[in-house]
């Protein structure tokens, strides 16, 4: 076997195995939901989109309070050498209430586990109309972000993290906003949480994405003997 052959088997070796060290669970994604500090039972359907992407929709609803989801994709895969689970999708939360606000704390949770090095990116905005005849608020509780990522159970990054007050039939919107930081280890799953406060007599929509990258095992490894064989050939 002359040298350069054996070099493209060594390369297409370790390319085989750069396949996905991780095992996030995309389908069996986990959704929890408190309304004003206390745990709620959601209905939650996934869909299989094939190449490990499933289209989560479901509902909570209660005494005129109503939070929705749709087209929220999780999913894992591996590209061009690079591991990445991500959560994006869009939430409608609608408070009919007469006069109770709602403290909203929803959080998506794929479980499972990936690579070191890793990096996070995630970005979200929003609106949100108020139809009744007071004054409302609409935003973060007490300055924490409405959107957030989640990694090994622990909040990372962050957007919108101020609140609104709404006037009568007006709207609040809150402009797209990014974020990203070092992922470190993912352990023990990867997610994402919407927090907020909405007054009674209001409705209104978010949408955002959380992604997690780390570069496969095999990636690295190739890079590193790629080097490696071209230091051989010069020398």
């Amino acid at each position: 076997m002359n040298r350069h052959h054996r070099n493209a088997v060594i390369a297409t070796t370790l390319l085989a195995s750069s396949t996905a060290s991780a095992a996030i669970s995309a389908n069996a994604a986990t959704f929890s939901l408190t309304a004003n500090g206390t745990a709620q039972t959601v209905n939650n359907s996934a869909v299989d989109l094939g190449d490990g992407r499933f289209a989560h929709t479901g509902f909570w609803a209660n005494n005129g309070m109503l939070v929705q989801w749709s087209n929220l994709i999780t999913s894992y895969s591996v590209v061009s050498g690079v591991e990445t689970a991500y959560v994006s999708g869009g939430f409608t939360v609608k408070n009919n209430n007469a006069t109770n606000p709602l403290l909203l704390d929803l959080s998506v949770l794929m479980a499972g586990t990936m690579g070191w090095g890793g990096t996070y990116t995630g970005s979200a905005g929003g609106q949100g109309v108020n139809f009744s005849f007071n004054q409302g608020t609409l935003g973060a509780v007490n300055g924490a972000p409405v959107w957030a990522g989640l990694i090994n159970g622990s909040l990372v990054g962050g957007a919108i993290t101020s609140t609104q007050t709404v006037n009568p039939f007006s709207l609040a919107s809150f402009a797209p906003q990014s974020f990203n930081g070092s992922a470190g280890s993912v352990t023990n799953g990867v997610g994402m949480r919407l927090r907020l406060t909405i007054s009674a007599g209001m409705e209104s929509s978010f949408s955002g994405t959380f992604a997690v990258s780390v570069p496969a095992p095999g990636a690295v490894a190739l890079a590193g003997a790629v080097g490696l064989l071209g230091g051989r050939r010069r020398r």
